[in-house]
């Protein structure tokens, strides 16, 4: 029957890396949908300020769209870093 033993090192290091990709992971999933909901939720209560041309076919919609994406894009990158240094740390400690 497996237990949870907190003398083996291994698997105290691996517990643990597992725990702060998790935390990680969660906040990212919280900081992403803020971004994303208040996206949304200006372009449903505020569609004429969304729509207003900046310059040629750019509006403010548009850009804090493509701002959601690099977001997204830069939230995932960080995770991935992250996650590789907490497996890094988790390997070197075991």
């Amino acid at each position: 029957m497996a237990s949870n033993d907190d003398s083996n090192p291994h698997a105290s290091a691996s517990l643990e890396a597992a725990r702060r990709q998790r935390r990680i992971g969660w906040t990212m999933t919280l900081v992403l949908s803020v971004i994303y909901f208040t996206y949304l939720f200006s372009v449903v209560l505020a569609p004429e300020a969304m729509s207003i041309p900046i310059g040629g076919n750019l509006t403010p919609g548009l850009l804090l769209g493509v701002g959601v994406i690099f977001a997204a894009l830069i939230l995932a990158t960080f995770y991935v870093v992250q996650a590789n240094r907490n497996d890094a740390d988790a390997a070197r400690r075991s």
